[in-house]
This record gives C-alpha cells, sequence and structure tokens, in this order.
C-alpha cells in the first residue's frame, strides 16, 4: 500500500447572519487556494432523509441534528485538512457554541475563525434577494435580526476576525479573509 504524505491545512470557519455572504465567500476563498473544500453545514444537515427537523421554528429536534451536523462536519474538515487542503466550513451559529465545537473538534488545528456582519439592513436586503434556498427566504428575517445584533454584542474579538462586508464586493471581503 501507497502511503500518501500528511500535509496539514488551514481550515476556515465563516459564520454570520443567514444573508451575510457566507456561502459566496467560502467559494470564492477555496476557488483562491490550490487544494480547497468548501463544507455548508447546512447542505450536511440536509442529508438527512427522514425525520429531518426544521430550523424555523427552533426545537430540541432541531438543536441535536444541528450538534450532529457539526460534529460530522469538523470530522470532515480534520480529514481534508489532513491531506493539505485548505478547508472552508460556512454556517450560521452563534460564536460561544462555535468557540466550544472549535476547541471540542478541531484542537491542534490551524482555525481561523471569520465572522461577517454586514449592517442590519444590507443584510436583509441581500437575504431578500437570494435565489440559493429551497424556501422564501423572508421567513429568516427575525433570526436574521437576533442574529445580527446577538452576535455582535457577544463575538470574542480575539477570537474572530469580524468583518463588515455591507459595502466590500467578493474580492475586496476575499482580501480581507485571506489577510487574516
Amino acid at each position: 500500500m501507497e502511503t500518501v504524505e500528511k500535509r496539514e491545512g488551514v481550515i476556515y470557519f465563516v459564520s454570520g447572519p443567514p444573508g451575510a455572504g457566507k456561502t459566496t465567500l467560502c467559494m470564492a476563498l477555496m476557488d483562491s487556494v490550490e487544494f480547497g473544500f468548501h463544507l455548508p453545514l447546512d447542505d450536511l444537515r440536509l442529508w438527512v432523509k427522514a425525520g429531518l427537523a426544521d430550523s424555523v421554528p427552533w426545537t430540541n429536534d432541531t438543536e441535536r441534528q444541528f450538534q450532529l451536523a457539526e460534529k460530522a462536519g469538523c470530522a470532515i474538515a480534520r480529514t481534508y485538512a489532513d491531506a493539505g487542503f485548505t478547508v472552508a466550513i460556512d454556517h450560521c451559529r452563534n460564536p460561544q457554541r462555535l468557540d466550544a465545537l472549535i476547541r471540542q473538534e478541531l484542537d491542534g488545528y490551524l482555525v481561523r475563525r471569520i465572522m461577517l456582519m454586514p449592517e442590519l439592513e444590507k443584510n436583509l436586503q441581500r437575504n431578500r434577494v437570494r435565489t440559493n434556498k429551497s424556501f422564501d427566504p423572508r421567513i429568516l428575517e427575525d433570526t436574521i435580526r437576533d442574529t445580527n445584533s446577538g452576535y455582535r454584542n457577544t463575538i470574542d474579538l480575539e477570537l474572530w476576525r469580524m468583518v463588515d462586508n455591507s459595502s466590500m464586493t467578493v474580492a475586496e471581503t476575499l482580501a480581507v479573509v485571506a489577510g487574516s
């Protein structure tokens, strides 16, 4: 059996409210590296084919399924990072939960935490014109209001790079994040 050379890659954990630009940024970031793996945790969660819990309204089963997707996503991220890939995990979750997850599941890996935080009105506007969801994205407006203010007030700026991308292009946001 041939031995595969181990090269450790960077793991970007990109969070922020719905419609903040997480997926767009992650795709641009992965296009800018030699080996890139984009892992949207919402997509991973949707692999559940029987018994999927909706995220609106939030229930105990929703929380359980989010935690399962987070743990599985981190295992996938470790596998790809160990093979030398740059990994971008794309996930909307409160910073304290993500900090605990990163400590528990990604200890020893180089993790760059990025919190996209556009101004509320820009965030709501972006959400309204999204076409990448199978549902009317306006149902997320209350969640956006809650997370936009809540994340700003609870983020540990020593751990997270908070980026106000309200007036930035994807390329400008990428330049800020890649320089982190």
